[in-house]
């Protein structure tokens, strides 16, 4: 009971702070069934009086004349087993008490069981059950196992809320990480100081850069941009009951919304979600960009070359700045 109550506690309260009541329902079930069950089994009594057997199994309550009762069984569940008063009218009424686990023995079941059968009068033997009557045995390890399968769903160590999980706290510098990179992919590229900031806001911390290769035209003296290279990464705090992750994850489905034409590519094993886009493609430009989400960091890497039979090239040479990037950042456990 005590690992139910542990397991469907984070649950109700990691779900409930991640979702709102839309896990409501599911929060109910499960911790109906994880505390409520197990606490329903040990405040049941059983008690024998003058006028039967009193079968207590909160909230229930109900009195069972000994006269009625034709044979006890035993019927056994997933830990443990219990009688089961079987009438002569067919019905089945389950007792809480005694209960023992079945896999081990115990002298006071046994004692009780030879006091509730002498006190229906009855010399039938006691046979166990573990083959018949399948469908109620197997109740209560359904509702666990359904219980269990909707804490799994959504576990409570995956949510943004979970204290464990590793944050980030601080952004570097976007244009001293990424600049011997970009001078590689883009030579002679200098850093566009007009479009190149750190914000580091209390609720959003933002550091962009941008790097432009230029040439001159054929006048002589019109600069024409023949690459460019785009980084932004903003960290999350969190504000009010979205979380620090829950808002990264927001930023990055806006960044990830394509245009007409446009297409995109999932990366596996980068960060907790990320995509590689086509920007323009059938223009007579290679753009392509990565966004890119791990817990409450979203990153987003755009990299151009006025030339299009570059594109496998700048779509791998955008996803390993991506995972320079991340690396690059200390996430530690709140």
């Amino acid at each position: 009971m005590a690992a139910g109550a542990v397991v469907s506690g984070l649950y109700a309260v990691m779900g409930l702070m991640g979702h709102g009541a839309h896990l409501l329902p599911p929060v109910v079930f499960v911790v109906l069934v994880l505390v409520g069950r197990p606490l329903a089994v040990l405040g049941g009594r059983t008690l024998l009086t003058g006028d039967g057997i009193v079968a207590r199994r909160p909230p229930l309550r109900r009195v069972v004349p000994g006269s009625r009762v034709g044979l006890v069984k035993l019927r056994r569940g997933l830990l443990l087993e219990w009688p089961v008063l079987c009438l002569r009218d067919g019905g089945l009424v389950e007792l809480a008490a005694p209960a023992r686990f079945w896999f081990r023995a115990d002298p006071e079941f046994d004692r009780d069981l030879d006091a509730l059968r002498a006190h229906v009068r009855t010399h039938a033997s006691v046979v166990t059950w573990p083959h018949r009557g399948v469908l109620r045995p197997a109740t209560g390890p359904l509702l666990t196992a359904l219980a269990l399968a909707l804490v799994l769903i959504d576990p409570p160590w995956a949510s943004d809320a979970w204290p464990l999980r590793r944050h980030a706290r601080h952004l570097p510098d976007a244009c001293q990480m990424f600049d011997p990179q970009a001078r590689a992919l883009l030579p002679g590229a200098t850093v566009d100081r007009m479009l190149s900031r750190v914000d580091d806001g209390p609720h959003v911390a933002r550091h962009a850069c941008q790097w432009n290769s230029t040439r001159l035209a054929a006048d002589g003296t019109t600069l024409v941009v023949i690459g460019r290279l785009s980084v932004v990464i903003e960290l999350e705090h969190g504000v009010g009951p979205i979380s620090d992750a829950g808002e990264a994850h927001r930023d990055f489905v806006r960044e990830t919304r394509i245009d007409a034409g446009e297409y995109e590519t999932r990366i596996p094993r980068l960060g907790d979600e990320a995509e590689l886009i086509d920007v323009r493609p059938g223009s007579n430009l290679t753009w392509v960009a990565v966004a890119v989400h791990r817990a409450n960091i979203e990153e987003k890497i755009d990299l151009m070359y006025r030339d299009r039979s570059r594109e496998r090239e700048a779509a791998r040479a955008a996803e390993n700045l991506a995972r320079l990037g991340l690396s690059e950042i200390h996430f530690n456990r709140t």
